[in-house]
C-alpha cells in the first residue's frame, strides 16, 4: 500500500517514522513538511525518496492512506484537505481542537466514503483491551482513570486535557459508554496547573472518576473498574491484576515467556494495523471521527462545569446536532 506522511516532527520521529518504514507491504511515496530543512533531514535519515513542502504534490504521489503527525493546531485543515482530495486519514490525537471541528471532519469523511481514523492508542493497547473482554457485559459500580506526571508546563485545565489527559477521557467512554458530568475541580500553582479530578455518572448509574496530578513522583497511567464481585486494575502498561471474591489473577506484558513490544503492548501497532484494514476493507474504524467528536465533546464539558475558560471555535451546532441524531450510536 502507498502511504504519505504529513509532519516530521517530534512524535513522527519517535513512533510513526521507525515504524512506517519498516511494516511489511508499506511504501511511503511522499512525505510533507513545513519547511524544507526539516524535509531534508527526514528523508536522508529514514531513507524516503519524496519529500515536499507542497501539500499538492503528496497528492501526485497517488498515495492510498495519509498519516497526520503535525501539531494539534493543523489537525482540523490538513484532515480537511486530505479528505476533500479523496484520501484517507489516519490523524494523531486530538482530532482537532474542538469538537465541532471533530463533528465537521466526520461528516466530511461520511460525504467523501473516506476512512478517518485518530490515533487513541489505549483503546488497542493489550492490556487494556484484556480489562475490557475480561469484565464483559458486567455492569461497572465504579470506575477510576488516573494519569499523572512529575511536572508540565500546562497554564490552564483545558490545554491539559486536550494535549495529555485526552487519553483517559477516551478510556472513559471506551469502558464506561456515555457520561453524564457531574463535575470538576483543579488546582493551580505558581500559575501553572497541579492536578484535577472530575467526576461524571453513567448511563447504569456507576460513578467514573478521572484523577491527574502533576506534580507526581513517577509517571503513572492506571484504569480501576470495579462490579459484581469483580475488580480490574490495569497499570499501564506493565500488569493486569484481576481481583474476584476468593482469588486473584495477574497478568503482564511478558506473557507465556514471549516478549512483547513496546509499540505493541502501548496499542500504536495495533491502531495503525486496524487503521490499514479498514482502508482496504472500507469498515469504520475503532476510533472513527465520531468517537473522537463524542469524546471531545465530554471533555469540553468536563473543562466547562470547573469553571476554567473554554475558548473554542464557532460553529453550526445546529447542523451538527442534525446531522449526529440521524447516526446510529457506535
Amino acid at each position: 500500500m502507498k502511504i504519505a506522511i504529513i509532519g516530521a516532527g517530534a512524535i513522527a520521529e519517535k513512533t510513526y517514522f521507525p515504524m512506517l518504514t519498516n511494516w511489511p507491504g508499506l511504501e511511503i511515496v511522499s512525505l510533507f513538511s513545513r519547511t524544507q530543512a526539516s524535509v531534508d533531514k527526514a528523508c536522508e535519515k529514514w531513507r524516503i525518496g519524496n519529500g515536499t513542502t507542497d501539500l499538492h504534490t503528496v497528492l501526485k504521489a497517488n498515495p492510498q492512506a495519509v498519516f497526520v503527525v503535525t501539531n494539534n493546531a493543523s489537525h482540523y485543515d490538513l484532515c480537511k484537505f486530505m479528505l476533500e482530495n479523496g484520501m484517507d486519514v489516519y490523524v494523531e490525537k486530538p482530532l482537532a481542537i474542538s469538537s465541532i471541528q471533530c463533528f465537521d471532519l466526520a461528516q466530511i469523511a461520511e460525504k467523501h466514503q473516506r476512512v478517518l481514523a485518530v490515533g487513541f492508542n489505549r483503546r488497542y493497547a493489550l492490556l487494556y483491551r484484556q480489562a475490557k473482554e475480561i469484565f464483559q457485559d458486567r455492569p461497572i459500580q465504579s470506575a477510576v482513570f488516573q494519569k499523572h506526571r512529575i511536572s508540565s508546563s500546562h497554564i490552564n485545565l483545558y490545554n491539559q486535557y486536550l494535549d495529555d489527559t485526552i487519553h483517559q477521557i477516551d478510556l472513559m467512554r471506551y469502558y464506561c459508554g456515555e457520561l453524564e458530568v457531574l463535575s470538576t475541580h483543579y488546582q493551580m500553582i505558581d500559575n501553572q496547573l497541579a492536578g484535577a479530578i472530575s467526576t461524571a455518572r453513567m448511563q447504569s448509574g456507576g460513578l467514573a472518576v478521572l484523577i491527574n496530578s502533576l506534580q507526581a513522583g513517577a509517571w503513572q497511567e492506571s484504569v480501576t473498574l470495579h462490579g459484581e464481585g469483580l475488580t480490574v486494575h490495569v497499570d499501564a502498561f506493565r500488569e493486569l491484576r484481576v481481583k474476584y471474591n476468593d482469588r486473584e489473577e495477574v497478568y503482564g506484558a511478558d506473557r507465556a515467556g514471549n516478549w512483547i513490544s513496546d509499540m505493541r503492548e502501548r496499542g500504536v501497532e495495533g491502531e495503525i494495523k486496524h487503521f490499514l484494514e479498514c482502508v482496504e476493507t472500507r469498515q469504520t474504524p475503532l476510533t472513527s471521527a465520531l468517537e473522537a467528536a463524542k469524546m471531545q465533546e465530554l471533555m469540553e464539558k468536563l473543562v466547562e462545569i470547573s469553571g476554567d475558560k473554554l475558548e473554542l471555535p464557532k460553529g453550526d451546532w445546529d447542523r451538527v446536532n442534525r446531522w449526529v441524531g440521524n447516526k446510529k450510536q457506535p
